[in-house]
């Protein structure tokens, strides 16, 4: 063979590697490809109407549960004063609501009530977590260092910067 023959045959060689080692699987993602971001959790839905000192909270069930169990907390002062565990090892048939009352004593300007739900869904193991802002921000608590964003609720998020930031 020539020299020209086994140029050309080893850049086909080496053209046809790069197309097979190609995947379209890999290519960029189009406007249209749809991306699931949202975290995988219970498929619970919450809703809670609150008072100044209580609230009632609403527990929607969108799938079959059992052992489940319902704790509730308060961040930024925030104490329960009733049952910090309403449910414990119960078991809901799909679009079951649960509804119970929660006595509080909130913090300064503006506190939440936490509700998280654990339990087994479909055979996995699944938390949700819920929180429920009660009172108003005094000035303090709005003048916080970091950017505000609004989340899909329209509740505003504060942005912190790292606490290793230098």
């Amino acid at each position: 063979m020539n020299l020209k023959a086994i140029a050309a045959l080893s850049s086909l060689l080496a053209l046809t590697a790069q197309v097979a080692c190609t995947s379209p699987s890999k290519s960029n993602p189009t406007p249209s490809d749809s991306s699931d971001t949202t975290k995988a959790g219970a498929p619970v839905k919450a809703d809670a109407k609150l008072g100044e000192d209580q609230a009632r909270v609403s527990l929607r069930f969108d799938a079959p549960a059992t052992d489940v169990n319902v704790s509730l907390s308060g961040v930024d002062g925030l104490e329960v004063k009733s049952s910090a565990t309403p449910v414990s090892g119960g078991s809901f048939t799909p679009d079951a609501v649960s509804e119970f009352d929660v006595s509080f004593t909130p913090g300064e300007g503006q506190s939440h009530l936490v509700v998280t739900v654990t339990g087994d869904f479909r055979g996995a193991h699944l938390s949700r977590v819920f929180s429920f802002a009660v009172g108003t921000p005094t000035a303090a608590q709005q003048k916080t260092e970091g950017t505000t964003v609004t989340g899909d609720d329209g509740q505003p998020i504060k942005v912190m910067p790292s606490s290793d930031a230098e």
